[in-house]
């Protein structure tokens, strides 16, 4: 029996990851000879002492390959099980599908090519962005029509917006080509700063502290003259008594501020606790 749990469903667009996933289970069963031509139906009959009888050979190779066909059935989305209908084995099911799907004709890879060029980073994230190029340039490898490292590292580059600046031109200015992997990991980390990034807010709270203390230091600690005095006014309290020093300290106001993570009033993005659970 032939159990295939949590398989990928095959639609138009996801074959080549269908097929890496059903090739290594079928390698691992012993049942990659039933779709690669190299274990042919034996004859359906056979003569003994000039009596034809059923082969119980080909009953046998027949019944696997109905268990196969059916495992195969089972991993494709409903739209495209009509494809493989009229198929008698699992290798006519397999060679329609790799037909339908994987054949190198010229409009196919130009579809291909022209969905590559016109991805951009946009709004999606870092991986998602990446992980969509590598699917097309494995979709293109599967068609014989491999990109170049290099090619797949500018493409990579040229859908980027000018927050990732940084990081193209310490690619640009490398002597050797940097991997795939290695890239995403920068783009990712870059992504994050920029995400945890503090947008400044149109009117910090801090701005009326600011005016306050504008005003000079000497002029609003000045001891007022009394009427007949003749000594001469003391600007400031010099003394190091931590009395006076807390007495002339104005009391401390309340952050009137919103986060900019979860819009709450009182603390900043940095203190959020909301911000620190999900970004640890």
């Amino acid at each position: 029996m032939i159990t295939i749990h949590n398989s990928i469903k095959l639609t138009p667009t996801n074959y080549l990851s269908w097929k890496t996933q059903m090739e290594a289970i079928l390698i691992d069963y012993d049942l990659q000879k039933f779709i690669d031509g190299s274990y042919p139906a034996p004859p359906t009959t056979i003569t003994t002492n000039n009596v034809v009888s059923t082969n119980p050979t080909y009953q046998t190779w027949l019944r696997q390959d109905k268990l196969l066909f059916g495992a195969l059935v089972g991993t494709l989305s409903p739209t495209l099980v009509p494809l493989i209908t009229q198929s008698k084995t699992s290798y006519e099911a397999w060679q329609i599908l790799a037909n339908t799907y994987a054949r190198p004709s010229r409009g196919h890879i130009k579809q291909l090519k022209d969905h590559l060029k016109n991805i951009t980073k946009g709004s999606q994230s870092i991986t998602d962005y990446m992980q969509s190029i590598k699917t097309r340039a494995d979709e293109l490898a599967a068609l014989g029509k491999p990109l170049d490292q290099e090619d797949l590292i500018e493409k990579v580059l040229e859908g980027l917006d000018e927050n990732y600046q940084s990081i193209i031109d310490a690619v640009n200015g490398r002597d050797s080509t940097i991997s795939f992997d290695e890239l995403h990991e920068k783009l990712i980390n870059k992504e994050l700063s920029l995400r945890n990034k503090i947008s400044p807010s149109p009117q910090p709270a801090s701005a009326h502290a600011t005016n306050v203390r504008s005003t000079p230091w000497f002029v609003t600690n000045r001891t007022p003259r009394l009427p007949g005095s003749t000594s001469t006014p003391t600007q400031g309290i010099i003394t190091n008594s931590p009395t006076n020093t807390r007495d002339n300290r104005s009391p401390a106001r309340p952050f009137l501020g919103r986060c900019q993570w979860c819009s709450t009033q009182g603390h900043v993005v940095s203190r959020c606790p909301l911000f620190r659970q999900q970004f640890p």
